[in-house]
């Protein structure tokens, strides 16, 4: 597929959006780290759930932070301070890896689906623990991908489990189409029972972790009180709705009107057409792997979205996990073909509609961070960043 000269100023312009909203939004975000409304924000925070009521998901960087907290004296908000910066620092270090050593553009990378998101909610977006995850999603990418070490790659995706459960869930569909089409030749069942072996000890402890060490609510003043003479900003610390009393936040509580629907179906669709259109221009070989890939990642990031309220990192974490595994794939070959009766159609329509569709909804996507408010969509559109900084 040739890119005409007009697609080509085009998407230098969409770059030089991308910088500018990026920038803005750093000069506006950046401080907020060094602020006191850190302080302010880590009331709600997954970071300063621990160990000291017992084993439970989630619980490995807030022991991690307790332990040296009791070591140093250090202030526990401080020591996630620095635990963040450096995550923000490794994950920049990847993105602009992947910029620099590959065809991907700066605008699909700083989109409103992958980088812009995270900066336009940054407060909110610090509490979750998503760069940590991706950053060691992106290590068990990598090891996979290249046939490292399955006991390494084990230990790593466990300690992202311990991190977070949403690291096993999104990246299961990845691994598995990686396996089948990359990794392994002969018949599918054997493939599959090879993958089994493979991920076992990773998915037997994914499994111990929501079945068994879920939490219970009796474990949250346990947890609460073992803060409490280490932080006064760590007095009424609290956690997410749902996390210990086995009471997901159900979508149904936050959809009240019929056009908000209409945005999460509306976002689903854009969101699919705008990765895989991305694909096509800037990963064409692996095209049909990946883009079965986004369509299965649909399903976890319904049921995420059915389960808690944090809709955009359902869209964003999934959208990530592709363009990293673009990037890794850059030089592999498939073991296998993907022997789909549909194939040339797809391809045909891509050819046409790609570099369209990735501009259009660049311009004129976004996504939101809570809820399907309609509205909330074009918070993190680029044109909006750079319009509301100068009005």
């Amino acid at each position: 597929m040739k890119i005409n000269i007009n697609s080509k100023i085009l998407f230098i312009i969409f770059n030089i959006i991308s910088l500018c909203s990026l920038f803005l939004l750093l000069y506006k975000n950046i401080p907020f780290v060094f602020s006191n409304s850190f302080y302010e924000f880590v009331y709600n925070s997954d970071y300063f759930i621990n160990y000291t009521s017992g084993l439970i998901k989630r619980g490995l960087d807030g022991q991690i932070i307790y332990h040296i907290t009791l070591l140093t004296g250090f202030s526990p908000v401080n020591i996630l301070r620095v635990m963040y910066l450096t995550f923000f620092v490794i994950l920049s270090g990847i993105v602009v890896n992947i910029w620099l050593r590959s065809k991907v553009s700066l605008y699909f990378i700083i989109s409103p689906f992958l980088f812009i998101f995270p900066f336009v909610y940054f407060p909110l977006f610090h509490i979750a623990k998503d760069m940590e995850v991706l950053i060691l999603s992106y290590i068990v990418l990598f090891l996979f991908i290249n046939k490292k070490s399955k006991w390494l790659l084990n230990i790593v995706l466990s300690i992202g489990i311990l991190v977070h459960e949403e690291i096993f869930i999104f990246l299961f569909f990845p691994l598995l189409l990686l396996h089948l089409f990359y990794l392994s030749e002969g018949r599918f069942l054997e493939n599959i029972k090879s993958f089994c072996i493979t991920l076992f000890p990773s998915a037997a402890l994914f499994l111990l972790m929501i079945l068994k060490y879920n939490g219970l609510s009796n474990n949250i003043n346990i947890i609460i009180d073992s803060w409490k003479t280490h932080s006064s900003y760590l007095q009424n610390v609290s956690f997410n709705s749902g996390l210990f009393d086995g009471k997901p936040r159900l979508i149904n509580e936050t959809i009240y009107a019929p056009y908000n629907i209409l945005g999460f179906g509306l976002l689903i669709i854009i969101n699919f057409i705008f990765i895989t259109s991305g694909i096509y221009l800037y990963s064409r070989r692996h095209f049909i792997v990946l883009f079965v890939i986004s369509a299965l990642q649909i399903l976890p990031t319904i049921i995420l979205c059915f389960m808690a309220s944090d809709f955009g990192r359902w869209f964003y974490i999934p959208n990530v996990l592709i363009l990293f595994s673009m990037f890794l794939l850059r030089n592999k070959e498939q073991s296998q073909n993907f022997n789909w009766w549909s194939i040339d159609l797809i391809l045909k329509r891509y050819n046409t509609m790609a570099p369209l569709a990735i501009g259009f909804f660049y311009i004129f996507g976004g996504m939101p961070y809570i809820g399907f408010n309609i509205y909330r969509y074009f918070y993190s559109n680029p044109l909006s960043i750079i319009f509301n900084w100068v009005k």
